[in-house]
């Protein structure tokens, strides 16, 4: 919804659809690479048959989210990708977070929510009754630790936590 607000306002036409001009933006802008670890935390909860999803609250069409996911991580099995863009709530909303157990056709005690922003995803789980995971691996800044929140590091850590 943004990008085209964005061009149209400064009298700017391009030639390519909304999401072809999120994508050539987001892959200059940030083009994006895997954690450490990502890949063998995603094929561990494969194996173990744990059900996977994305809630996002980034401005570009989940079509253009899911094309980058499924690049950077060809293997995963995500049930399901949503975009805040897409709907009219964002993180930490728990209508956002309703929408995929919804989607997914679980209880909020059913389901651990891994994300690295403290006031979107920690406290948006914790306000949904989800079980939060505050993945701070993701991004080199200083934090506050929560000692109430379980703050993982390594993707291993959660595996470990899981028991594997």
């Amino acid at each position: 919804m943004f990008t085209p607000y964005l061009y149209d306002s400064q009298g700017i036409e391009i030639a390519l659809s909304n999401s072809e001009i999120d994508t050539v933006f987001w892959n200059a802008a940030a083009p994006g690479m895997p954690t450490a670890g990502i890949k063998d935390f995603l094929e561990y909860l494969k194996n173990k048959g744990i059900r996977t999803g994305v809630i996002s609250n980034i401005s570009y069409a989940s079509s253009v989210v899911a094309e980058r996911i499924n690049r950077l991580l060809p293997e995963n099995s995500f049930e399901f990708i949503i975009t805040s863009s897409n709907y009219i709530f964002r993180k930490p909303n728990k209508r956002i977070f309703d929408l995929a157990l919804e989607k997914a056709g679980l209880e909020p005690d059913e389901v651990w929510y891994i994300g690295d922003q403290y006031e979107c995803d920690v406290k948006g789980a914790l306000n949904a009754g989800l079980l939060p995971i505050w993945y701070i691996g993701a991004i080199d800044l200083p934090y506050t630790e929560d000692k109430n929140i379980l703050t993982v590091k390594t993707w291993n850590e959660i595996e470990r936590y899981m028991g594997g």
